[in-house]
């Protein structure tokens, strides 16, 4: 059996728009806890499918359209401009930040964990891609579930001299978001 090698500048071209097509899908119509979309980060081998590193669900108050508002409020406040906001599917978010150093006022290290280096936490030294999606479907007592999911990889400035470095979520960030959305939908 012969196998059919690839130019490597070709196999990337190949991987990118299978990324960019598969990145865009709308999700299924299950409910927006379902967070149907994938992200290339480096560290990682392959995609990384958002709904495999959410929290959640967490009850919150408030119909659906009312926590999507707080939700997209909430990550603005963050300075995530929202590139996912898809209000019918209940998605909003972000999935290509590159944050360096510093996000919504903290050390990167407050948000994500990518190990330690010579100089301290990796997350603070690195440029961290990043995406951050949230979803809001209602629950079966009138108001609404939420899942949050974050995931990051980092890159020495370098570029590719240094190996790049996969990151999760402290919690911080989910956490965040939730205080802001509860602040604004009128608690629990």
């Amino acid at each position: 059996m012969r196998f059919l090698r690839l130019p490597s500048s070709f196999a990337a071209l190949l991987t990118v728009t299978a990324f960019a097509s598969v990145a865009c899908l709308a999700p299924e119509r299950a409910g927006a806890q379902s967070l149907n979309a994938t992200v290339v980060l480096p560290g990682f081998r392959g995609v990384v499918r958002m709904d495999t590193v959410a929290q959640g669900p967490t009850a919150v108050r408030g119909s659906p359209a009312a926590v999507f508002t707080a939700l997209r409020r909430a990550l603005d406040s963050l300075g995530v401009e929202a590139s996912v906001a898809d209000s019918a599917a209940g998605l909003v978010g972000n999935l290509g930040l590159k944050v360096t150093k510093r996000f919504a006022g903290k050390q990167m290290s407050t948000w994500v964990d990518c190990g330690i280096g010579h100089t301290g936490p990796t997350a603070n030294a690195y440029r961290v891609n990043m995406a951050i999606l949230a979803g809001v479907a209602p629950s079966t007592d009138g108001g609404s579930n939420v899942r949050i999911a974050v995931a990051a990889g980092a890159q020495a400035y370098s570029g590719p001299l240094g190996d790049p470095i996969a990151c999760e979520s402290t919690g911080a960030i989910e956490r965040r978001v939730l205080e802001l959305v509860r602040a604004a939908t009128g608690g629990a």
